[in-house]
């Protein structure tokens, strides 16, 4: 019997013969052959069942790696008969891509505590691995413990998202414009404050910003003619995004609904006869739309004033169309002016 070993430093084969006398150990010095590479090894068809020790590794751990031990022709290629090779040491095991094998992974395990074996469980699904890099926000579960469907989550919402509640919170919002709802977002705090009593101040401040009053500060208008004048306003006192005013008598709404208007028109008389004059509102140019005419009349004294007002009066006025504020003469000729800063006319959309 007897038993083989390798050097491993030189390469050298032994064969220790157990039979021994005297107490020695007999020793056959024969070897291998060797080559220095993988490489170097002769055609393995003509040394078919031979060995040979290939003395240094070479290649890539990725494509074609070949490591140093004994390898055995089987007539076509030779095999490595050495332990199994260090594959899967985190220096050396990659993954690489089958169609160009330049390109792979390494996986790092310095981190891990000694002693550790980290287990990996792979989803049953199909999927794209993330980094963090790729979360841009991390969330404690409990943040959102509390919620279910239908409550606001804790985090931010912008105008479109807000717009999609239902009930008197969406009707109490989406009504704001760009000027009155703030570009930054809204939290859930501030959603919840709009309430039953808040909708019927948001609805005040609706009213207020759909109204509009002209004055004209100017005067020196002779109304008391046959064809009827219509009063040119000089000054915009306030308006909101119902209606529109850029000058002259005619005063544009932006939006269909009920309205209420009211107005005022201070005469002076410069003659010494008796006047009389009309005073109505007219939409489109042709079509009245109070239902009497307010008349006024002055004595035969020159600075004789007198006025002609209407109270509020609701009117059903559609998107796109005007009105103007007309006076005409009713009685005797002659010059009854509008007085300065004394006649002014005021619409409030209600509906």
């Amino acid at each position: 019997m007897g038993t083989f070993a390798i050097d491993i430093l030189t390469g050298k084969q032994y064969l220790f013969n157990s039979d021994f006398s005297g107490g020695t150990f007999y020793i056959s010095g024969s070897t291998y052959p060797q080559v220095n590479l993988y490489s170097n090894l002769p055609a393995a068809a003509p040394n078919t069942g031979k060995i040979n020790i290939v003395r240094s590794g070479s290649g890539s751990y990725i494509a074609n790696r070949n490591e140093s031990g004994l390898y055995f022709s089987n007539g076509t290629t030779w095999n490595l008969l050495d332990n199994p090779v260090p594959y899967f040491s985190s220096t050396n095991f990659q993954v690489y891509d089958s169609a160009d094998n330049t390109k792979g992974i390494s996986f790092i395990t310095s981190g891990i505590t000694s002693g550790s074996d980290i287990l990996l469980t792979v989803q049953n699904q199909n999927g794209t691995i993330a980094y963090l890099s790729d979360v841009n926000l991390k969330l404690n579960i409990t943040t959102f413990a509390t919620y279910s469907g239908t409550t606001v989550p804790a985090n931010y919402y912008n105008k479109l998202q807000i717009n999609s509640y239902s009930a008197k919170t969406n009707n109490s919002i989406i009504h704001f414009t760009g000027s009155t709802l703030p570009a930054n977002y809204y939290n859930k705090l501030q959603i919840n404050s709009y309430t039953a009593e808040t909708t019927n101040l948001i609805n005040t401040k609706l009213n207020f910003y759909s109204a509009l009053q002209l004055t004209d500060i100017s005067g020196g208008t002779n109304v008391n003619n046959i064809i009827p004048v219509p009063i040119v306003w000089t000054t915009l006192m306030f308006t909101g995004n119902s209606l529109t005013f850029t000058g002259g008598s005619k005063i544009y709404f932006n939006a269909t609904g009920s309205y209420e208007i009211d107005y005022v028109i201070n005469l002076v008389n410069t003659s010494n006869s008796t006047k009389n004059v009309g005073s109505v509102i007219r939409k489109n140019g042709n079509t009245e739309i109070s239902q009497t005419t307010i008349t006024s009349t002055t004595v035969d004294l020159i600075n004789n004033a007198s006025t002609n007002g209407m109270p509020v009066y609701l009117a059903s006025l559609t998107n796109g169309d005007y009105i103007e504020l007309i006076a005409y003469r009713i009685g005797n000729t002659g010059v009854l002016n509008t007085v300065p800063n004394s006649s002014w006319i005021k619409i409030k959309r209600i509906t």
